[in-house]
């Protein structure tokens, strides 16, 4: 499928029929999400795959949306906030690009990275870290569509339940939702969107 058809027929499916997605299909999904950019390289997420007999659960904390609750899988997006100088998950994302052989270049490198969330608190690091976990949203909302399968993006959810359900503590907590699966009634509207010249401007 040419990228372009990939991104024209990806839509926000609100329900799904009761084709399970196979393991080769899932792990490519998957792995687009762990190749997204981030900012700084530091891939703060992971991804927390559940499964149909969890749906139900889930669904009543998602406001009991239909695609949650008929997904052929939820993948639940963590934001991880610990993104300072001070952190081992940085200092050694750090030493993939800078050995820490050099302590002195070592921690040059490490505190001109973390110039920005050193200065960032709790709330301001997750949003920091949410914002990145969109672009790997994004990439598995494409990869799917690349293979068939469709998905809806869930930002509506009561997020300390679902931290809960998780059973999250720090560094995580739930950034958001990719429901997946196949389409259980074709889209009812044709997809709308702002043309290019009200969107972009040449300066």
């Amino acid at each position: 499928m040419h990228f372009c058809e990939i991104i024209e027929k990806r839509f926000a499916c609100k329900a799904f029929n009761d084709k399970e997605i196979n393991k080769d299909d899932l792990d490519f999904i998957l792995n687009a999400g762990r190749l997204a950019p981030s900012t700084c390289g530091f891939e703060p997420w992971k991804f927390v795959v559940v499964s149909k007999r969890d749906n139900t659960s889930l669904s009543k904390i998602c406001f009991n949306q239909e695609n949650v609750a008929t997904a052929s899988h939820n993948i639940i997006l963590l934001a991880r906030t610990d993104l300072q100088a001070k952190d081992d998950y940085i200092k050694k994302q750090i030493s993939r690009i800078c050995p820490p052989d050099n302590e002195k270049k070592f921690n040059q490198v490490l505190n001109a990275y973390t110039y920005e969330t050193n200065t960032l608190n709790d709330e301001q690091l997750y949003a920091y870290a949410k914002s990145d976990c969109y672009l790997a949203l994004m990439q598995m909302a494409l990869a799917a569509m690349s293979r068939g399968i469709d998905s809806c993006m869930i930002g509506g959810f009561e997020k300390d339940k679902v931290d809960s359900f998780l059973s999250l503590g720090y560094p995580f907590q739930t950034a958001v939702i990719l429901s997946l699966g196949y389409r259980r009634d074709e889209p009812k509207y044709d997809k709308v969107r702002l043309n290019i010249d009200e969107v972009v401007i040449y300066y």
